[in-house]
C-alpha cells in the first residue's frame, strides 16, 4: 500500500467571511507540514451560519493503480459548542455532511471516505471536493480552519502495466528504437 498526499488548489465556493477578499484555498493548503498564520473563518457576527467553503484538490498519481480510501485531515478549532460539518465527494461517492469534531483548542481531526464499489482510478480521484459548512448560529460562535489536505491509500499497478515512458502508457508503445515490441523477445533469443 502506498500513499499520495494532495492539497487544495482551487476554490469551488467561498462564502465564509474571512478572508474577506481573494482566494481561500491558499489559506489552508500547507498540507502535512502544518498550519501557518493563514486560515479561513466563519462567524455568527458576520452572518455565516450554514455558509459553505469548498475546495478542489491537486490531481493524485497512483502509479497506474487505484485508491481504496481517502482521509481528509483538518486542523482547526471552534469557539462556542457548534461544529462545522464536512462533506467529501469523489466520483459517485459522497460522505454526506458529518461533524468535523473540532474542539476549542487547535487540533487535527480526520474524516474518511471509501469507495462504494470498485476502487477509484486516478481520473475519478481528480474529482475530489471537500465542503466545509459553518455552524455558527449563536452569538460569538466561530469555526476556524487552518489546514486541510487529503491522503489517498492506493495500490500501484504491477511493474510493466500502466507505467509510462516519456508520457506514453507502456502498453501503447509499439516499438523500441524501431523494432516492433513483439520481435524484441525473438531478438533476445527468448
Amino acid at each position: 500500500m502506498a500513499f499520495e498526499v494532495v492539497v487544495p488548489v482551487g476554490d469551488v465556493n467561498k462564502y465564509w467571511s474571512y478572508p474577506a477578499s481573494g482566494t481561500h484555498f491558499d489559506d489552508i493548503d500547507e498540507g502535512s507540514g502544518g498550519p501557518d498564520a493563514n486560515y479561513i473563518e466563519a462567524t455568527e457576527a458576520a452572518g455565516d451560519d450554514d455558509d459553505i467553503d469548498s475546495f478542489e484538490f491537486a490531481d493524485p498519481d497512483f502509479e497506474g493503480g487505484t485508491a481504496s480510501q481517502v482521509v481528509i485531515y483538518t486542523n482547526g478549532l471552534i469557539i462556542g459548542s457548534n461544529q462545522p460539518e464536512i462533506q467529501i465527494i469523489i466520483a459517485e461517492d459522497d460522505s454526506g455532511l458529518v461533524n468535523v469534531a473540532l474542539t476549542t483548542s487547535q487540533t487535527w481531526k480526520t474524516n474518511i471516505l471509501t469507495p462504494s464499489g470498485d476502487d477509484w482510478t486516478e481520473l475519478e480521484a481528480t474529482s475530489l471536493k471537500v465542503i466545509y459548512q459553518a455552524d455558527v448560529p449563536t452569538s460569538k460562535d466561530e469555526n476556524t480552519i487552518f489546514t486541510c489536505y487529503a491522503v489517498f491509500s492506493y495500490t500501484a499497478a504491477p511493474v510493466g502495466w500502466g507505467h509510462k515512458f516519456l508520457g506514453v502508457p507502456a502498453a501503447n508503445i509499439g516499438s523500441v528504437n524501431g523494432v516492433l515490441r513483439v520481435n524484441i523477445a525473438k531478438i533476445k533469443g527468448v
